[in-house]
């Protein structure tokens, strides 16, 4: 297994919204966190990409142990969250090389920009983009460095059917290279179509669905 959740458990004020989540996530795998807004399915990605870290429990990507003082946990994974909004001012390229220069990985190639659609306004500051398009430059920097846990939270949301089928291909090219994938959506039409294992998030826990 390559990605393994033990016990976590979350308190966001007087609310435990995440009460010993487990979960073993092999190479390649899809999975697929549905539940309603303010389930804790963010939360949960959050937990994963080293956003924030658990009250209890812990999670360990290929070994390493994912917390605010390591890195080499980090390194292996890639993150888009559901706002998409990161720095205004930076352009698109300079978001890429600076996730690049983090990860001392290449920049994306010319063929990556432009099955994303991000080609077009390579040169564009982020600030100037639609929320559509600013998903697409994160997808794209999550991408950069082959990440082993590729993290996406509400992808298709604010998305165009175009996108939304674009994404869905990334996934599923992400998935026969190894990548170890974990989506949260509210959109099952979508969620169906990544043919991944399910699961809800129900009081706290998560289930299979």
């Amino acid at each position: 297994m390559s990605i393994e959740l033990e016990n976590l458990h979350k308190r966001l004020g007087d609310r435990e919204v995440l009460r010993g989540v487990s979960l073993s996530i092999a190479s390649g795998a899809v999975i697929v966190i549905l539940g309603p807004n303010g389930s804790g399915k963010s939360t949960l990605l959050r937990l994963l990409a080293g956003i924030w870290e658990p009250d209890e429990g812990q999670i360990r990507i290929h070994g390493s142990t994912l917390s605010h003082g390591g890195t080499a946990a980090r390194a292996l994974l890639g993150y888009v969250p559901d706002t998409s909004d990161p720095l205004p001012d930076l352009l698109v390229a300079e978001l890429c090389s600076l996730v690049c220069a983090l990860k001392q990985a290449p920049l994306p190639s010319v063929e990556q920009q432009q099955q994303l659609g991000v080609h077009t306004y390579w040169n564009q500051r982020l600030g100037t983009l639609s929320f559509g398009q600013r998903k697409r430059a994160c997808l794209l920097a999550a991408l950069i460095g082959n990440p082993k846990l590729l993290i996406l939270d509400e992808p298709s949301n604010g998305i165009d059917p175009e996108g939304t089928a674009m994404i869905r291909d990334v996934i599923q090219q992400q998935r026969q290279n190894g990548t170890a994938i974990v989506v949260s959506t509210n959109d099952l039409p979508f969620a169906t179509a990544l043919a991944g294992r399910m699961f809800r998030i129900q009081e706290g826990l998560l289930i299979d669905s």
